[in-house]
């Protein structure tokens, strides 16, 4: 086989090669080199819910002149937060989230006809998450203070401090603070209240929804009176809040279950059954029977009663046994049996409960007389 006459020029393709790779290089170094670009957001939230406690209320839009005529006005009825965006990285600083950046709303008080006011602030360092402009999935984390108003505290109208900035200063007020409660806000949340994804772009028409195990122990501040806020908050709880969407998706009806209604667990004495460890017992002695009580219910079966009986008058055991099954069990109990010492032939041992029944069989070995040695 003849190879062509035309053969490359091996020289300038290797120059070639070379120009191209060093174009790529300084292509990808640059394209390395330059720095992801963060833009400023903002999230306003125009309507809120909260479960905290025995409250489940909604607080936003907050009521612009609130919670006294003596505090200055107007106030917010929204909360906006200002942060950045960085290919889909969030951040909501919580030097950037002040008090001014949150309204004060209102929950009734239970056992009054009262407004208690309450009011967010973030702890640091703020608040994170991501957002998918594709999809307008989003998720925000961070941690939380709620306060909530008491009264006009004890230096009223003199603040107290100016740590907590805001519109009206916390400074003037008696509070308690539950500190510190986990922030977990997103879009894909169901329950107990239904998230939506942003269908406007970032932050418009959509709603977040988060939940934590915990409401901590409020703190008093300023003179606040904490106990009963200590008591009604306690336990879990969720917010909502939305942008452009009034109330929360209704939550589906909730198929009764024994897992979130204790009424309809209930126990099922399915098995009964009882063994023995030797086939004979000897006139005048004891044996041991094995009794099995099983229970496939959802509910513990607290003294379930077994009937025991005997076919042979002198082979004696108790007549009744009570057995404590928890669900989804088996318990097991020994029974003792008694032969007398006259007992002979065969006995057959009963058990009866719930419409159940096992029987088991027992030999009665005659007992020896011992004879004296003659001499």
């Amino acid at each position: 086989m003849r190879l062509s006459e035309h053969r490359p020029n091996h020289r300038l393709t290797q120059v070639t090669l070379l120009l191209l790779a060093l174009a790529l290089t300084a292509v990808g170094i640059a394209g390395f080199s330059s720095p992801a670009k963060a833009g400023p957001v903002s999230l306003k939230f125009d309507n809120g819910r909260i479960n905290l406690g025995i409250f489940k209320d909604p607080i936003l839009p907050a009521t612009s002149a609130f919670p006294s005529d003596d505090l200055p006005v107007p106030q917010r009825t929204d909360i906006t937060l200002n942060g950045t965006e960085t290919n889909g990285e969030l951040s909501f600083p919580a030097a950037l989230n002040t008090g001014l950046q949150f309204p004060y709303m209102n929950v009734p008080h239970p056992l009054e006809d009262l407004k208690i006011p309450l009011t967010f602030r973030l702890q640091e360092p703020g608040l994170t998450g991501t957002y998918d402009a594709a999809t307008g999935e989003t998720h925000i984390n961070g941690k939380l203070d709620v306060i909530v108003v008491t009264g006009t505290g004890t230096s009223f109208p003199v603040p107290d401090g100016l740590v907590d900035v805001g519109v009206p200063p916390l400074g003037l007020l008696a509070r308690c603070r539950l500190p510190g409660i986990e922030l977990n806000l997103s879009t894909e949340t169901k329950a107990p209240m239904t998230a939506q994804r942003f269908t406007g772009g970032f932050g418009v028409n959509g709603a977040l929804t988060g939940t934590f195990d915990q409401a901590p122990e409020a703190v008093s501040e300023n003179g606040g009176d904490c106990f009963l806020v200590s008591a009604v908050t306690a336990g879990k709880g969720a917010f909502w809040l939305s942008n452009g969407i009034e109330k929360p998706v209704p939550q589906p009806p909730v198929v009764q279950t024994c897992e979130n209604n204790s009424d309809l667990c209930k126990a099922a004495i399915t098995g009964l059954t009882l063994t023995r460890k030797k086939k004979k017992v000897k006139a005048g002695k004891k044996t041991k029977l094995t009794l099995a009580v099983t229970n496939t219910g959802d509910a513990d079966a607290f003294g379930v009663t077994v009937g025991l009986s005997s076919s042979n008058k002198r082979v004696k055991l108790p007549k009744t046994l009570d057995v404590d099954v928890p669900a989804g069990q088996t318990t097991t109990e020994t029974i003792k049996v008694k032969a007398k010492r006259r007992a002979r032939g065969k006995a057959k041992i009963f058990a009866v409960t719930e419409g159940l029944s096992a029987k088991t069989k027992l030999k009665v070995k005659k007992l020896r007389k011992h004879r004296k040695n003659r001499r």
